[in-house]
């Protein structure tokens, strides 16, 4: 029986079969947005178990999670990682449609040799043998695996991107890593923690915020400082559009 994930996998015919095998697979990738943290690149980190690399903080996961009534303690609370990853396993089979369906089967597929789909049943041997390859694994492995040229991570206007610049210095790992600036909270002021960010933007930059002047001046300040170092994208969220 043909796996779910094959070489063939999206590829419908013969002409997008050889557009991908003539110009397409060997092709770098760009990734610019991700979520990957530049600190766990810089230091290799190596993950403990297969909850901790896929599930510990990816928010597309989690939002399926609490939309099929998973409760939060599964989620981000303190429950031990391998009863969080049976919850996911649970969700999984009702995914279909969604992309994160063929995301879950492709990355252990293309990553782990796991070919099985995953559910409450099949998640346990899948766990395990994860885990035991996640032993030879770290953070910079996985992104070699993938043929990765370019990273833009996703940074606060006020990060010192202290490990874009030490990543930078390391050329033992050939993969850039880049700041992408994300300015959410310059435009979050209703929330409680508008005012402390204020504070810290005021503090990196050593300027008065005291004016709408002053904080566009704030936020132009550590635009040249992303830029500086390698900076050349902005990327916002919003969650809420406003409009007559």
């Amino acid at each position: 029986m043909k796996p779910f994930i094959h070489d063939d996998f999206l590829l419908p015919n013969s002409i997008a079969k050889s557009l991908y095998e003539k110009y397409a697979k060997d092709l770098p990738i760009i990734d610019y947005h991700c979520h990957l943290d530049p600190k766990a690149i810089y230091e290799d980190k190596k993950y403990n178990n297969l909850y901790e690399v896929w599930l510990e903080a990816d928010h597309y996961k989690w939002r399926l999670m609490r939309a099929f009534g998973v409760t939060e303690d599964f989620i981000t609370g303190n429950q031990p990682d391998e009863l969080k990853f049976m919850k996911w396993a649970e969700v999984v089979p009702e995914l279909i449609g969604n992309p994160l369906y063929h995301w879950t089967h492709f990355e252990l597929s293309r990553y782990f040799n796991v070919n099985e789909l995953l559910s409450l049943n099949t998640a346990p041997s899948i766990y395990k043998n994860v885990n035991k390859q996640l032993e030879h694994l770290t953070a910079r492995k996985l992104i070699e695996m993938s043929h990765v040229e370019t990273i833009c991570t996703t940074d606060d206007p006020v990060d010192s991107l202290k490990w874009h610049d030490l990543l930078a210095k390391d050329s033992s790992f050939k993969t850039k890593v880049l700041p992408a600036f994300r300015p959410d909270k310059a435009i979050n002021l209703e929330l409680s923690w508008f005012r402390s960010w204020i504070d810290e933007l005021s503090s990196v930059t050593q300027m008065d915020l005291t004016s709408f002047d002053s904080f566009k001046k704030a936020l132009v300040n550590r635009i040249d400082y992303f830029h500086q170092r390698g900076c050349r994208l902005s990327d916002h969220a919003l969650d809420v559009i406003l409009y007559e």
